[in-house]
């Protein structure tokens, strides 16, 4: 007996949002503090709004359209200048001029780029806490064979543990000194924006100092 073929089943149509979900959705993109990705955002108009969210992929297609971009939270600005100081360093690493076209971060407004450039951020500041943590583990590794010498051999025992308190030292300084460089350790009074003009945020973005 012949089988006949399987119909499609029509998928359950979703309803279109308004313009005034979908700006919902695009103000907590682009001015929540911990800059929340798209899913999260329409996550939480839908849930404010009373929607269906969209999909990622609708999201992304309309945030290009419009050309969304974060704004207005000190965090995200901070961010967004040590994205522009990572592209920096890059460029100076490898003995290049730094060249805005060419930085993983130049102002763009594709939010596509932004949140990749974000990813880039936070694995570099990642890798400098891994290597700190093995950085200590160093110098807990000199304590601890100081620690064992002590009966066998005082003079080499005291010798490695003057090493490892000289090595926590100099470690102590270097690292204090790179998390302030790379803003690892910077509070921010994200109510300090309120009384900002687009201009002077525009400004802290770009490194200058604001009136």
């Amino acid at each position: 007996m012949m089988k006949l073929p399987r119909c499609n089943q029509p998928s359950p149509s979703i309803p279109r949002l308004s313009a005034e979900q979908w700006q919902a959705i695009r103000t907590i993109w682009e001015y929540d503090p911990d800059q929340p990705s798209y899913n999260a955002a329409a996550g939480r108009a839908s849930e404010k709004c009373q929607f269906a969210p969209p999909g990622k992929s609708t999201i992304d297609d309309r945030a290009k359209k419009e050309c969304w971009e974060r704004h207005g939270s000190m965090n995200g600005i901070n961010a967004a200048a040590h994205r522009k100081a990572d592209s920096l360093t890059d460029s100076y690493e490898s003995r290049t001029v730094p060249d805005a076209k060419n930085a993983s971060f130049s102002g763009t407004t594709n939010p596509v780029l932004i949140l990749s450039s974000r990813e880039e951020a936070e694995n570099k500041r990642a890798e400098v806490n891994a290597r700190h943590r093995t950085e200590w583990m160093q110098i807990a590794v000199l304590r601890q064979e100081a620690l064992a010498l002590r009966n066998s051999n005082l003079d080499q025992a005291i010798a490695r543990i003057k090493l490892a308190k000289t090595a926590a030292e100099t470690t102590a300084i270097q690292q204090t000194g790179e998390r302030k460089a790379w803003g690892m350790d910077i509070l921010v009074d994200i109510g300090s924006l309120k009384d900002m003009t687009d201009a002077q945020l525009e400004a802290i973005i770009n490194g200058k100092a604001t009136r």
